[in-house]
This record gives C-alpha cells, structure tokens and sequence, in this order.
C-alpha cells in the first residue's frame, strides 16, 4: 500500500514540476504585452501546480480521490502550451512540410475525383509558409513536393478540412489525447498516475512536436491498441493494417509481431489453429491496409506506390539526429549505401535475435524500430521518441498478467 500511493505522490510532484516548467516558457514565448489570455493561463497554471503540489502531502485517501487531476492537469498545460506555440510563437504557420502537404491535399481531395498522388503539391509551401528548414530536399537539390504517405494519412484530415478547420495540428493532438487517455485506462489502478511520467518527461513527446507539425500520434494510438489487443488475431490485425495505412514507420513491425504471433501460439496444440491465427492476422492487417488506399491505387497506382516508397527509395538529403550525423556535419564522409547496409544488418540481427530469445525479450520489439532507424542516413528525432507510449503500454502488459 505504501509503494502504491508513494507513485501515487511522485505523480502529482511530477505533475507540479511540468506546469511550473509549461507556465515559465509560455510566459517567455506567449508575448504577454500583446495577448492578455497567455496572462490568464499562465496564472493559472502557476495556482494548478501549487495545488498538484500540496496535494502530494496529503492524507492517501485525500490524493486517491483526488488522482484523476494528474491527468486532468497534463492535458490543460498540453492543450494551453501547443496554443501558445501553435499561435503566437509560430503565429499560425505550420514548420514541417508534411502537414502543409497533407493539409493542402486534404483540403482538393475533398473532392471525389480528385487524386493529389500524380500532382506537385508545392502550392502548400507558400500557402502554409513552410520555412525552409523543414522542408525535405533530394541528394541532387530538388524540392519534394508530392504525397508520400499512404493515403490514411489524408483522410484523417479531409474530414476536418471539409469543415473549414484551418490548423490541423488539433487534429494530431486529438490522437494525442486519445493515446495518453487509453494507456491511463488500460494501466493498473495503483499505476494510473504512474503511467504518466514517460508520456510528458519531456516535453518535445507531449507538447513540441505536436504543435511543430509532426503527425506521428496518428498511428501511435492504432499501435497502442495492437499491444493491449494483441490476443485477439482480428483486432490486433485490423490496428497493424491501419497503422501501416497512414505511415510507413510501423511497417517495420512486420516481422516481430510475426514472429510474436508465432511464439506466443507455440503450445497450441493443433498446428491448423495456431497457422489459422497467423493468417487471420496477416488477412485483417492486409484487408485494412488496402481499403484506405484503394481508391488512389485504382486511379493511378503508380503515382501512389512513387508517393509512398519515397521515403524508401527517394535518394533524400542526409540528415540526422542518429549515426549519419557524422556524414552531415563532414566529419565522416560516408556514402549512403553504407547507412542502408547498416540499417539492413541490425534490423536483420534484431529479427533473428527476436526469434532466438523470444522468452527473454518478448516486449522489447516496441523499441526495435528506433535501433534500427538511428543507423539509417535519415534517422530523426520523431524516429525515435514516439516508441515511448508504446514502451509504456508494453510495461503495462508485462505487470498486468502477474499482479492483476
């Protein structure tokens, strides 16, 4: 009992610090003269943070009943921090070329003869006023200007721009909502607010790249539901197939979840069930894949497979947060190819070792894709820091089958 309300209290310290942390940088980016209700949130942030503090000293029954504000508290300072950037520190632009382009092809797409895949989107770089930075470049100097996401990844948003919704980074963070909300609900009830802590220790995960444009919460949440579904061949199968539909990132999973899928049916022992399984699987991911991207495989599918394999194949500027850092910044002067058999040989390590010490390190795949990604010669941070929600989720899984 101890040990559950000592996490219980470190949760709403944590909570405490992150509001006091959140409250200071809106004051220095929020342009306080100008815009009066970065004053009002500010405050109240600040009289937040000490009550998440005070109730951390509390009586236990005082901060059970009063748990559900740790949550309540993250989400106010998430929701009044991405504002802040989103609007007054940005001033409304979007950073990354993959929103604007997903936003404009959202926004012609709305109409049913439209296929945004054959066409140079470069219209939304000025539309959105993309800074330069952000924008993705080829090795030979050339902009990229076309979808190269599969198609999920519009129809999210087609909805919301059929509706005159003008910043989609809401949308995102609806998404985001949704992941922090369904890991908190699927978390033992003395781990709750424990739980947490990942999610928003740094605020580049819960906050930064949200409001910088980054889209990846998207496939984030079908992600968590493949892990706390996984039992289930249908379910679990439907999530992978629609992850895999709005980017291209967890088709890295492919393999592990295989050989997971494989593994944990081992005692089975009618061979036909445990293959039937697998198949059902691989069907549903296979069937969920496809229907979002029917329509524009059927109108033009080699403009569709262009877009999509881009990231693959498209001969793209080195640039990195990972080991090809040292060819970006000069030190090294390697070629691409070498980052591409590096990638190849740890994820294909990875994969053998996956299969050979399943029993040992059976949650581990969820951090897999990050390995890999850092050795390829684009190995951003995005690549990286969203397999924390996943690593989390994993964690739940491993305490709920023994301490239920």
């Amino acid at each position: 009992m101890l040990k559950d309300s000592l996490g219980i209290r470190i949760a709403f310290i944590f909570a405490g610090g992150f509001l006091l942390y959140e409250g200071f940088q809106n004051w220095l980016r929020g342009d306080i003269i100008t815009n009066k209700e970065v004053v009002i949130f500010c405050l109240f942030s600040y009289m937040l943070a000490f009550l998440m503090l005070f109730l951390s000293t509390l009586d236990e029954k005082i901060i059970r009943r009063s748990e559900l504000l740790i949550p309540i508290s993250l989400i106010f300072s998430s929701v009044f921090s991405i504002y802040v950037i989103s609007e007054i520190f940005y001033k409304g632009v979007y950073r990354t070329d993959t929103m604007a382009l997903t936003h404009y092809a959202a926004n012609i797409w709305n109409f049913p003869s439209w296929n945004p895949y054959p066409f140079d989107l470069q219209e939304a770089l000025r539309i959105f006023s993309v800074d330069i930075d952000y924008i993705t470049f080829t090795l030979d100097g050339n902009l990229i200007t076309n979808l190269n996401y599969p198609a999920l990844h519009i129809l999210i948003y087609s909805p919301f721009a059929f509706l005159g919704l003008q910043d989609m980074r809401w949308v995102t963070f609806l998404f985001e909502i949704g992941s922090i909300i369904y890991i908190y609900t699927k978390a033992p009830k003395n781990l709750r607010a424990l739980m947490l802590i990942p999610l928003f220790a740094g605020s580049d995960l819960a906050i930064n790249f949200t409001a910088g444009c980054l889209t990846d919460f998207l496939w984030v949440l079908p992600l968590l539901i493949v892990i706390f579904e996984f039992k289930n061949d249908y379910i679990s199968g439907a999530f992978y197939g629609l992850a895999c539909a709005i980017k291209q990132i967890p088709w890295i999973f492919a393999p592990f979840l295989l050989i997971s899928k494989w593994k944990d049916s081992e005692k089975e022992e009618n061979l036909r069930k445990k293959i039937f399984r697998i198949m059902t699987f691989c069907l549903m991911s296979i069937i969920f894949f496809i229907v979002p991207n029917m329509h524009f495989m059927y109108k033009d599918f080699n403009s569709w497979y262009a877009g999509i394999s881009q990231p693959i194949f498209g001969n793209l500027l080195v640039i990195s947060q990972g080991l090809s850092m040292i060819t970006q910044t000069g030190m090294i002067p390697l070629p691409m190819e070498f980052y591409t058999i590096c990638t190849v040989v740890i994820f294909i390590a990875l994969v053998i070792n996956y299969f050979v010490y399943y029993d040992k390190i059976k949650h581990a795949m969820w951090m897999f894709p990050a390995i890999i990604l850092w050795f390829s010669y684009r190995g951003l941070q995005n690549y990286f820091i969203y397999w924390i929600p996943l690593l989390v989720a994993s964690i739940i899984m491993i305490y709920k089958p023994t301490r239920n």
